[in-house]
């Protein structure tokens, strides 16, 4: 039983606890718009150009960071709320080079999606396995030999 414990439960506990601090602050994000279903040929600019009428903004395009492809979302920072929020109502189904867009405030849910896919392989995958190799090697053995004799 300790040495059930011991493995399972650190390698979890681990796994998810690396997550929990990871979304930024506040459950939505006034300045800054979530602007999904983008086409991929849309980069920053183009992103730019299609919300910049609503106000001063920045515009950034998440791009895959191993191929360097759009994911076909990103994100759009204006100065005040109200920008944002004309913008979102303004452009949320409207059509950008031929796809139709969703806009809405920016808030933790977008970031979950990256949380998810890294939590669910770290507790059994990696971390959890890792660390449960690693402590039983030496240590399980002499558990198994006593146990037996």
């Amino acid at each position: 039983p300790r040495s059930h414990a011991r493995g399972r439960g650190r390698g979890r506990g681990r796994g998810t606890g690396g997550y929990t601090g990871g979304p930024p602050d506040g459950p939505v994000d006034e300045l800054k718009t979530y602007v999904g279903g983008l086409s991929w040929n849309i980069d920053d600019q183009g992103l730019l150009d299609a919300f910049s009428p609503y106000g001063q903004c920045e515009a950034k395009v998440m791009v895959d960071k191993y191929t360097g492809r759009s994911r076909g979302f990103g994100f759009v920072t204006y100065q005040t709320p109200e920008e944002c929020a004309a913008a979102i109502e303004g452009m949320n189904g409207k059509e950008l080079d031929g796809r139709a867009v969703t806009c809405n405030n920016a808030r933790q849910r977008t970031y979950d999606t990256e949380g998810e896919g890294g939590d669910g392989a770290a507790p059994g995958g990696g971390d959890g396995g890792d660390g449960g190799g690693h402590m039983g090697g030496g240590e399980q053995m002499g558990h198994e030999q006593g146990g037996m004799e």
